[in-house]
Formats: C-alpha cells, sequence, structure tokens
C-alpha cells in the first residue's frame, strides 16, 4: 500500500512537472507580434589596452577596440510578418609603434516576409547581404602597394530564396529553401577571382537548395546564445550534396550589470570557390588558390545598451 502511494504521488509530481513544461513550451510556442512595428536593438564598445614599461619579460604594447550594433524592425499585420535585422561591427588594433589596422569589420542585412499557414509554418521569402564596410590591406603589405584586400562591396554575397519558415518556440526557427540564388559580387575586377568570380566579370550566381537556422536562447540567467547557420548546395550536378558552402557564428554574452557585458564569438566560414591565400596583395605568384576553412574568434568585455522593444 505505501509502495502504492509512492508511486501514486511520484507520477502526479511527474505529471505536474510535464503540465506545466508543456504549458511554458505551448506559451513559448503561441508567442505572436503584436500588430505594427517591433523595433529596438543593441550597441556595444569593447576595448583592450596592454602597456609595458621596463618589463624584463619583454612585450609589444597593444591597444584595440571594437564597436558592433544590432538592430530589429518587424512588423506584424494579419497572418503576415515582415522581419528586419541588421548586424554591423568594427573593430582596429594596434601592437607597438604600428599603425592602427583592421581587426573586424562586417555589415549583415536580412529580410524576410512570411505568411502564416499554422502556428508554426509560415511560406516564406528571404534575401540577406553580407559584405564589409571598409578598406584593409594585407599585413605583409606594408607600403600598400598591392591595392586593399577588403572595402565596401568588395567582397558581398547572399541569398535570395522562397521556401519555408518552421519555428516550434519563440526562441528557434529553421528556413528550408528548394530554390536559392545565391550571389557573389566584387566591385573590384582585380580582387573578384578572389571570390570565385570571372576575372572579366562582377557577379557570379549559383542555384540550388537553402537551409537557415537561428537560436536566440537565454541558457542561464544573464547568459544568452546566439547560433545562427547558413548552408547552400548548389545544384551543379558535381556539387549536389558533396561541396556544401557552411557559415556558422555562435555567440555568447554574458551580463555583468546593465551596462557590462562578456562576449565570446567564433564564426566558422567554408566555401570553395573562395581563395583563402596569404597573397592576398598579389605580391607573390607562387602559392596558388588554396580552399580552407576560415574561422574567427572573438572575445571582448565591455559597455553594452539594449533598447527599443524586447524581442
Amino acid at each position: 500500500m505505501a509502495l502504492t502511494l509512492s508511486l501514486s504521488a511520484g507520477a502526479f509530481a511527474q505529471d505536474g512537472g510535464d503540465v506545466k513544461q508543456k504549458a511554458a513550451e505551448t506559451k513559448a510556442t503561441t508567442k505572436e507580434f503584436k500588430d505594427g512595428w517591433t523595433k529596438g536593438g543593441f550597441f556595444g564598445a569593447n576595448g583592450s589596452n596592454v602597456l609595458f614599461d621596463n618589463w624584463a619579460a619583454g612585450g609589444s604594447n597593444q591597444s584595440g577596440l571594437v564597436l558592433n550594433a544590432s538592430l530589429f524592425a518587424i512588423k506584424k499585420q494579419g497572418i503576415g510578418l515582415w522581419e528586419n535585422y541588421l548586424d554591423a561591427a568594427y573593430g582596429v588594433v594596434k601592437n607597438g609603434k604600428s599603425d592602427f589596422v583592421k581587426s573586424e569589420d562586417k555589415l549583415v542585412y536580412q529580410t524576410k516576409y512570411g505568411r502564416r499557414i499554422n502556428d508554426k509554418l509560415n511560406y516564406a521569402a528571404l534575401f540577406n547581404l553580407n559584405t564589409t564596410l571598409f578598406p584593409a590591406w594585407d599585413p605583409s603589405d606594408l607600403n600598400r602597394e598591392g591595392g586593399t584586400v577588403s572595402d565596401f562591396l568588395a567582397q558581398a554575397f547572399g541569398y535570395a530564396s522562397v521556401g519555408l519558415d518552421y519555428k516550434p518556440t519563440s526562441y528557434l526557427s529553421v528556413f528550408a529553401s528548394p530554390i536559392t540564388l545565391k550571389y557573389t559580387y566584387s566591385n573590384s575586377l582585380r580582387l573578384a577571382e578572389r571570390f570565385g568570380i570571372d576575372s572579366n566579370s562582377n557577379l557570379r550566381t549559383e542555384m540550388g537548395w537553402y537551409l537557415n537556422a537561428q537560436i536566440k536562447k537565454d541558457i542561464m540567467k544573464n547568459v544568452n546564445w546566439q547560433s545562427r547557420i547558413e548552408l547552400f548546395n548548389s545544384y551543379h550536378s558535381d556539387y549536389v550534396f558533396k561541396r556544401i558552402d557552411v557559415n556558422w557564428q555562435n555567440t555568447i554574452n554574458m551580463k555583468v550589470n546593465k551596462y557590462i557585458t562578456v562576449s565570446f564569438l567564433t564564426n566558422m566560414i567554408y566555401d570553395d570557390d573562395v581563395d583563402v591565400s596569404t597573397d592576398v596583395a598579389g605580391l607573390n605568384h607562387t602559392q596558388g588558390k588554396q580552399m580552407r576553412v576560415q574561422w574567427k574568434h572573438f572575445t571582448g568585455v565591455g559597455f553594452s545598451y539594449k533598447f527599443g522593444d524586447k524581442l
């Protein structure tokens, strides 16, 4: 009898927990934007400084600054939802007596319009753009003889796509499309070939399938995790399910107080049409084209400020 009561109590407690959990998940799933505009964003500044004076072990003075901003504007009208996101960052670093050089530079814009099929599924159209904002030279090109290796629209790539947008919860979105145009553009004929564009052209296009998955979730108190992965595969007969382009970014923001945040960022890119040779300035003609996984890591402590509506 005691065993029966114990098992029943345990089962009731578990059922109660499951009911509460399912209710919370349902609430998160069915959360909708209000009609009209939802707007807001985030601004951050991360700085670093290392100074040596008569330091026996040696070392080089270093100063750095990274500015970043993230904005969103979302409009809901009936069963239609128009989402706009803009991420931008720029950073510089100075080692010793050298000049400041660019350490971070990005501009990412995405717009997506969808119409609801049910609570979790929309059909949608998506367009995004990835590029840089300012000029930069190869670090080995001290006299800047080889020309810039990046600039605004020196390399721009993105996708124009139609497909299905699946949102099982408020923090997860998965967009899948069998019909996607990937474009790669360069306003510099000198750099075009490096990004897989014919040397006498500024534009390269491919048709294929595309997957875009995004998650934004508080994984514990004052710790937020954001992850976005893009996969694209051309329908070229030699490429299908073999040469998949990957762009995967993960960011963890740990809030110390209202204005101070510790940030960790990792970005991995693989595109075998892009030449990652260090000879980007054209000063050495012996390296040839190199296709490798590209990595970028960032750690920073600095000022942050959120404004507008809560997303």
